[in-house]
């Protein structure tokens, strides 16, 4: 059990850094703090995706909370209107925060304790909070007042008329619709009366928006308060984009933490970590209302569906915890979308269009479906609705296509950017600055399209009885590989080959994925080296710096405005995706020997205290700093972070790992 005790009232600082988040399955969610101090723009009871699992809004903000007992008001909640103006400052009655399987707040005053759960009704953007009286007795009221902001999940909200006016009050109900375009909000409970009472709550204070150089304030509207008097056993708000016309709380409840006990005994073990992981990895999973299919979402609170995190988690995510049919449905949702040889860099937030800039998703389509043959032997499936798709992609590969992607005639190797668009994972670029120019023959690849094209040759062996021409380019490809990016000097490989020729002898760790892919392009000693240079600079306890520090252009810390946090992301900036790929290669290159899984349990031990206690709880990060003590950044939940070390922690350090049978 995730649990964080009276520290709250001590440190509110760290308590403001530690997160909670649910998810409803189509893209919504509702998060904050463990004080329930909203510190982004993204936090919110209730926020929904109107077009799943995109077009996200912040509906429902906060909640204000008041006891009264003995005609005494006392406040449960806290808001920070500036830095260090917590008015009122309720959380010194938090006795204690537990995250399992739901967010639950436990409020002690005196002889009197307030037990508060928030859960989410599954496929619908619905939010359910209850409160249950332990009151001894006491002659007891409580005031709960919702507070709305109806904006787009990435923005602010300042004073605006449209709200004031927009409540209709029915009985035990009420209906929101600021202005004609927005959607509507129904909030319903099960006792107690509404005090119509309709004011703005000026200048919000959002910490991590001030931290990130963005604007860190905004006004929330509030039309009165529900009040229960005299409240004793329970009381649930429920808060919906639908009409509401009557609700049961306890089996709303009840179905959640059943579906959520479902999903933790996935695989029979009482492995406390792999309960976690199994957790965390559903809430990337939803649905995606433009294909009818399933898609993963990248990272929370911001990030919507990317091709090349997806399927880089998809193993993690799906395959390990036995969800085949969502695995088979995401993967169709990226064959489906696949235009001129490539598969979508992402879907927009605001609708159905996709970005085609990237290089690796499309060879990591291949990957995708070579892990599913390995967990399902599912063969047809791949014939009829993956196997086209492959064979576009080597065609336009090997032709050319957009954004400069093309396969150099002379050496089989791929060659992909310009100095205006990155095309590989490390992107970042600013105002016109590219920050990481990696446009040429990238390693990370060419490793993989080297794999793809070994994975294409197994597929069209057993579906066409031939592969002699893509398995002659293969063997014509590997032969490059070894002579282009060995750097004899390092004992390891260039990060990238510049168009004029010359090789980046950069040490990031791209290389890693030439030793982790399934089909080896190096020999054994090779690979070991690459691993130790890797191990040796690279690795951290949370994960691989995309930077040797030995490097000039080395960013230790990622902070600060996006000119400042873009500059350091690859450059020097943990990744905690990139220690799956690493685990399984150091076990690889070190023959799975006693010592070497003794050591690769050890890496996992840093993940289980952020997990239970850092950023968001229960989930990984998205980043880290590159120096210690590799605070926390980024998406305070990434997907890929926690496929990857679901996937390593079962395959290689548990040891359960499949193999295709031909």
């Amino acid at each position: 059990m995730i649990s964080v005790g009276r520290e709250i009232q001590t440190d509110l600082a760290r308590a403001t850094r530690q997160e909670w988040l649910i998810t409803n399955g189509i893209g919504g969610y509702a998060s904050s703090t463990v004080p329930c101090i909203n510190t982004r723009r993204y936090h919110g009871i209730l926020v929904a995706s109107r077009r799943p699992p995109v077009e996200r809004l912040v509906l429902v903000s906060r909640l204000e909370e008041t006891l009264v007992i003995d005609r005494q008001e006392i406040a449960l909640s806290t808001c920070v209107h500036e830095q260090n103006i917590r008015n009122p400052a309720g959380y010194l009655h938090l006795e204690r925060f537990e995250r399992d399987p739901i967010p639950t707040w436990y409020y002690q005053i005196r002889d009197v304790m307030l037990i508060k759960t928030i859960s989410m009704v599954y496929g619908q953007n619905t939010s359910l909070v209850t409160y249950k009286l332990l009151g001894n007795d006491r002659n007891v009221a409580l005031k709960v007042r919702p507070h709305f902001l109806f904006r787009d999940f990435h923005g602010n909200m300042y004073e605006s008329t449209g709200l004031e006016r927009c409540a209709q009050l029915q009985e035990r109900q009420l209906r929101l619709q600021p202005f004609a375009n927005a959607p509507e909000l129904f909030v319903r409970w099960d006792r107690g009366k509404f005090v119509e009472d309709p004011r703005w709550h000026k200048d919000i204070f959002l910490q991590v928006e001030e931290d990130r150089g963005l604007p860190d304030r905004e006004d929330d509207f509030s039309c009165g308060w529900l009040e229960v008097s005299p409240f004793n056993g329970s009381v649930s708000l429920l808060f919906s984009d639908q009409p509401v016309n009557s609700f049961n709380p306890m089996d709303l409840r009840k179905r959640e933490e059943q579906r959520l006990d479902s999903i933790a005994s996935t695989l029979q073990s009482t492995d406390p970590l792999l309960r976690k992981l199994l957790l965390a990895a559903d809430q990337f999973i939803v649905e995606r209302q433009s294909t009818g299919s399933r898609t993963i979402i990248a990272g929370y609170p911001w990030f919507s569906d990317w091709g090349r995190d997806s399927l880089i988690a998809l193993t993690g995510l799906t395959l390990v915890p036995g969800r085949y049919d969502d695995a088979r449905s995401i993967l169709k949702t990226f064959a489906a979308a696949i235009q001129n040889g490539l598969v979508p860099n992402c879907f927009a937030d605001s609708g159905n269009e996709a970005a085609y800039n990237s290089v690796d998703a499309s060879l990591w389509f291949f990957f995708a479906a070579y892990k599913l043959i390995e967990y399902t032997d599912d063969w047809d499936f791949v014939r009829d609705y993956l196997y086209d798709g492959m064979a576009a992609i080597i065609e336009a590969f090997m032709a050319g296509t957009r954004f400069d992607i093309a396969m150099d005639k002379a050496d089989g190797l791929i060659s992909a950017g310009n100095p205006e668009v990155q095309v590989t994972w490390m992107d970042a670029k600013v105002d016109g600055w590219v920050v990481t120019p990696r446009n040429g023959k990238a390693v990370e690849v060419n490793a993989l399209w080297y794999n793809a094209l070994k994975i294409f040759a197994l597929f069209q062996e057993k579906f066409e009885g031939h592969s002699r021409e893509i398995t002659a380019l293969a063997k014509k490809v590997k032969n490059s590989f070894h002579r282009v990016f060995w750097n004899d000097r390092r004992q390891c490989l260039y990060d990238y080959i510049r168009p004029d020729g010359k090789a980046d002898d950069s040490l990031r760790p791209n290389q890693i994925y030439a030793t982790y892919l399934p089909f080896p392009l190096l020999d054994h000693p090779e690979e070991k080296a690459i691993v130790d240079a890797v191990f040796s600079k690279l690795y951290t306890s949370h994960g691989l710096r995309s930077l040797s520090p030995d490097c000039e252009h080395y960013e230790g810390f990622y902070g600060g405005d996006r000119y400042k946090r873009d500059g350091a992301y690859h450059q020097g900036t943990v990744w905690g995706f990139l220690i799956g790929p690493f685990i399984s290669s150091y076990l690889k290159v070190n023959n799975f020997s006693m010592e070497a899984q003794l050591r690769a349990s050890m890496m996992i031990e840093p993940f289980i205290n952020h997990i239970n206690s850092e950023a968001c709880l229960g989930s990984i990060s998205e980043i880290f700093d590159g120096n210690m003590p590799h605070a926390p950044h980024g998406c305070f939940a990434q997907a890929w972070s926690v496929a990857e070390l679901l996937r390593c922690y079962i395959e290689d350090i548990k040891g359960h790992k499949p193999e295709i049978v031909i």
